[in-house]
Parts: structure tokens; C-alpha cells; sequence
């Protein structure tokens, strides 16, 4: 196949407020990503009489801030390294249309902020420009999808997921209640919707986070198939609809019917050879294989893999996760957390590196093919950054309190692994990781921690319960030999229904991530010829 795979984030929000990140954002974004487009947020929030109030439509400041945003999309896109694509939040009747984010294939352009949807369509064929709705399984006039206002040739793709949760449909995996102000998914918005109605969506997914971290882990990745690292080429992916979302590990995925590829659309009149291709971060459960919104075929792969029982040289991944520690919901007063730490192979060697990161502060260096150096930041539990004020705040939200890499190394499984953290080091083989987890926790200095701040010795404390759960941790998960990661399956769609069908693919890993390919098209009609595309 002459496409390489490429990873993006299309959705990073910056407020106005948060505009002296923004160059911080871009530095961040080239380091782990292939591609990427803020999303400038140009809703203001004020008050009145108490109430908390999000503003609608064009303010004079989204205008003053386009020219810097503009300038930092030209300045950071680089061929070959590193693409850029300038973006923004429609400020239009989000509530009647639902929410869309708009981006350009050029650099300074006029941002549209007409407020009817069909008026941006007309602006935007002008112009070289799209728009992707998002987050589109809320309810239909309260900022859901509107599907009876859509035009597919500036919307070639949707974003499934995202940091609401997954829009693919009413009743499927994953939910949207992470954004309560918002309301439950409901029918009427879902891509599912989309797609039943006969438009050609592809699918991507993309953070929507309102930090300035750009692809956050667990908030949703693009996957675009593009012949080169390039704005033209990976435009050009977009259009073809050779993209797909993931929630967070960096799943490869490819998917094919009758050897073509997702995002494409022929007629065929005959059985139908489906063909799937997946790498997973972690040990893969199950692929299903969706025709018109209906699972009709699902591939359990658990329990057809096992641990390699011989010496020879073997692929495992293995994930490292940094974490857990005091609470700030529980009394303590904190700062942000450095680890700084090594993993090292005895033997072997590294194949790769895969960041997992949700928030600044985290490098990653490669000594050597069996060395590899981090330095990581995780947040206190109960923190966040307020959006005004650019602070941490306490929250329930964990997900700023968690680092992890994705180490994936080819070794033999009596090979050792030195894992080096902070002061605390441990040894142990590829085969005893692939047997079980493990965790290094730091359950002393959750003591010294305790007496400093609260000065209360260990034999003061009646349940010494708190010294672990309060203890800073590090977990080695179990190491997934390349036979859990890996999948390849074939299915025959014998006698497909005798009309224009639409076919995608959903991946589940154990450890919950998912990722979903763009649909492919077939026309099945009884006049239909064999091979021939249809638009």
C-alpha cells in the first residue's frame, strides 16, 4: 500500500484567555504528532446577576486573535515534519445546527462568522474550507447534529469521540456523560444517524480539551492515511475519507473490501471479501464488522493468543503508568509531581516508543536501541487547570494525574528489564512481565509526606490503609506478547441486501481503548456492475 499512517489531534481548543500558551501548544504538538489544528474557542463567559453564561456568535476579540493564530499556523508548518491546519469553532446557531469546527487548506483566511449553517457552507466553498461537526449525539436543537442541514462535499469526515464521549450511536460503547451541562446522547445527532440518511462520513476522533495540551490520551486521535507528511496530501486524505478515529492508544488499523480501502465507494454484485488489519497498544478483544449500523460479524480474539513457552526472540508491548499519590480532596497541599526515570534491556532491543500523555511537562529521550530516559509530570488527584485563570484548581477529574508509555520491545522473554524511577529500581524479565502486573509504590515518601504536612508519625495514624493510597505508584502493566496485539482476519459477505450498503469497522482493546475506521460503500443493487465506483 503506498500510504504511510499519520496521527493528528483536530481539535485542541484555545480561549482568548489562553492565548499566551499558544506557541507552547504548537511546540508541544510537533513533539508527538504528525499533524494538527487548534480549534480557536471564541465563546466568551461573564455573569450575570450570578449565573454563569457562555456567549454565542462573533466577538471583536476572535477577530484580534485570528491574526495570531494564523501567523502561528504558517510559521509551524513544515512539510516532511510537521502540518498545520488553520481552525476555529464556528461562532453560528450552534444550538438549531449543532457544533462544528471549520478549517482551511490555505493560511489567512477571512474566519466566517455568518450564523446560519447553510451561509458558512456557501462561505466555505469559496474558500477551500470544511466543516466537521462534533460531538453530535446530544439532542437535535440543543446542540446535537442536525442531519436535515448537511452538505457532504464540505464535510467529508465527523468526529465519533472526543472528550464528551462517543456519538457513534445511541446504543453503543462508550457514553456521553462526561459533559453533564450537555445532557445524555440521545438519537437524531449520532453518526449513526448520519450514515442511515446515505451520507458519505468518515470518521475521525479528536480531543475538544480547553487546556492548550494538544492530543491528549483518552480524549481521541485521527488516523489519516496520506502518501507524505505534507498539507497537500494529508488534505487530500481527508477528502478521500482514508481517516479513522482512536480514543487514545495509537491502534493502526486498515480495512478493505474487495481490496478497497476505507473512505471508498464502488458496485458490486457478488460476494464481498472483507479484510482487516489491526496493531493494538494493548491486548486486543474484540473487532466487529458493522453493515448499515448492525454488528453482522464479530471477531473475539481473546482467548486465541497465549505467552510464548519457548526461549526464541518474541515481540511484547509493555505499558509503564505513573500516577495515584495524595489527594487534595483529602487535605493535602501539592505540587505538581516530576518523575524522572530509565527503562533498560539487558538484551534486545527497543522497537518503539508511544506517548500517553494528557498534559505538559513529559519527554522522552532514547539513549540507545535498549535505552530509553523520561521526565514526566503528572498533576495532584482533584486537579485541574481553571480556564480563566490558567491555574490548577481542585476537580474531580483525574485525567491530568496519570503519565504513561507504551514501550515495545523484541527480546527474548528470559531477557531482563531494568526499570529505573526516581530512587526506587526494580529488575525483572520480559516472561514475568508477560505473566502478570506489577507496582513500584512509593509508600514512604507517602509517610514523610504525611508527617510533613500534617505531622502525624506512622504509629499516630490508626489504619495504615492511608500510607498506600496515598503513596505515589508506578504501574508496570502485563506485557502483551505481539500475538495479542496483533490481528488479521478475513469475512465473507455472502449475499449482501440488494442495495447501497455501507460497511465499518469497531475495535475494542482489553484495556477499553477503541478505534473505528471510516465506513467503506457498496452499491448491491440489482444494477449494479462489478467494480465500478459510484459517487
Amino acid at each position: 500500500m503506498k500510504y504511510n499512517l499519520y496521527w493528528g489531534d483536530m481539535h485542541t481548543n484555545i480561549h482568548p484567555y489562553q492565548m499566551n500558551i499558544l506557541e507552547d501548544t504548537y511546540k508541544e504538538a510537533r513533539n508527538w504528532l504528525d499533524f494538527f489544528a487548534i480549534a480557536y474557542y471564541p465563546f466568551l463567559r461573564y455573569t450575570k446577576r450570578g449565573l454563569s453564561i457562555e456567549s454565542c456568535g462573533c466577538r471583536k476579540r476572535f477577530l484580534e486573535d485570528s491574526e495570531k493564530v494564523q501567523d502561528m499556523v504558517a510559521a509551524y508548518n513544515l512539510s516532511g515534519k510537521f502540518v498545520t491546519f488553520l481552525g476555529y469553532e464556528w461562532p453560528g446557531n450552534r444550538r438549531k445546527y449543532g457544533d462544528h469546527n471549520v478549517f482551511y487548506l490555505k493560511d489567512y483566511q477571512p474566519l466566517d462568522c455568518t450564523f446560519e449553517l447553510p451561509n458558512l457552507y456557501e462561505n466555505l466553498r469559496k474558500r477551500k474550507g470544511i466543516a466537521i461537526p462534533h460531538h453530535t449525539g446530544y439532542q437535535v436543537g440543543e446542540r446535537g447534529k442536525n442531519w436535515d442541514f448537511h452538505d457532504e462535499s464540505l464535510t467529508p469526515f465527523v468526529e465519533i469521540y472526543s472528550s464528551h464521549g462517543s456519538s457513534e450511536g445511541c446504543d453503543t460503547p462508550l457514553t456521553m456523560n462526561r459533559n453533564l451541562n450537555m445532557g445524555p446522547r440521545t438519537s437524531g445527532g449520532t453518526v449513526q444517524e448520519g450514515l442511515r440518511r446515505g451520507y458519505r462520513l468518515g470518521i475521525i476522533a479528536s480531543g475538544d480539551n480547553h487546556y492548550g495540551f494538544p492530543g491528549v490520551w483518552g480524549n481521541g486521535l485521527a488516523g489519516v492515511y496520506a502518501e507524505e507528511l505534507s498539507r497537500k496530501s494529508i488534505w487530500d486524505a481527508f477528502f478521500k475519507r482514508r481517516v479513522y478515529g482512536v480514543t487514545g492508544d495509537r491502534i493502526k488499523l486498515l480495512f478493505f473490501i474487495n481490496d478497497h480501502f476505507m473512505g471508498e465507494s464502488f458496485r458490486c454484485s457478488g460476494p464481498l471479501e472483507i479484510k482487516a488489519k489491526v496493531v493494538g497498544g494493548q491486548a486486543i478483544d474484540r473487532v466487529e464488522l458493522l453493515r448499515n449500523n448492525l454488528v453482522i460479524y464479530t471477531y473475539c480474539h481473546s482467548g486465541n493468543w497465549s505467552i510464548p513457552s519457548s526461549d526464541e526472540v518474541v515481540r511484547a508491548k509493555l505499558k509503564i503508568e505513573f500516577g495515584w499519590g495524595p489527594d487534595i480532596r483529602r487535605g493535602f497541599k501539592l505540587e505538581s509531581k516530576k518523575w524522572s526515570g530509565e527503562l533498560e534491556l539487558l538484551s534486545g532491543r527497543l522497537i518503539s516508543v508511544e506517548p500517553c500523555f494528557t498534559t505538559f511537562g513529559q519527554r522522552i529521550e532514547l539513549l540507545s536501541e535498549r535505552c530509553c530516559r523520561f521526565n514526566l509530570t503528572t498533576q495532584p488527584r482533584g486537579l485541574v487547570w481553571d480556564k480563566q485563570s490558567f491555574q490548577p484548581i481542585a476537580s474531580s477529574r483525574d485525567l491530568q494525574s496519570f503519565q504513561a508509555i507504551i514501550f515495545e520491545v523484541e527480546a527474548s522473554p528470559k531477557s531482563m528489564i531494568h526499570l529505573k524511577v526516581d530512587s526506587h529500581s526494580t529488575f525483572f524479565s520480559l516472561q514475568e512481565a508477560m505473566e502478570g502486573s506489577r507496582i513500584m509504590s512509593m509508600s514512604e515518601e507517602a509517610k514523610k509526606c504525611i508527617y510533613e504536612q500534617f505531622h502525624l508519625l506512622p504509629e499516630e495514624i490508626e489504619n495504615p490503609d492511608v500510607f498506600w493510597h496515598f503513596a505515589y505508584k508506578v504501574k508496570i502493566h502485563r506485557a502483551i506478547p505481539q500475538g495479542g496485539y496483533e490481528v488479521d482476519f478475513e469475512y465473507l459477505d455472502q449475499d449482501p441486501p440488494r442495495r447501497k450498503n455501507f460497511y465499518y469497522l469497531r475495535v475494542t482493546q482489553l484495556n477499553g481503548q477503541m478505534a473505528w475506521s471510516s465506513p467503506i460503500w457498496v452499491d448491491c443493487s440489482e444494477n449494479a456492475f462489478p467494480q465500478i465506483p459510484f459517487s
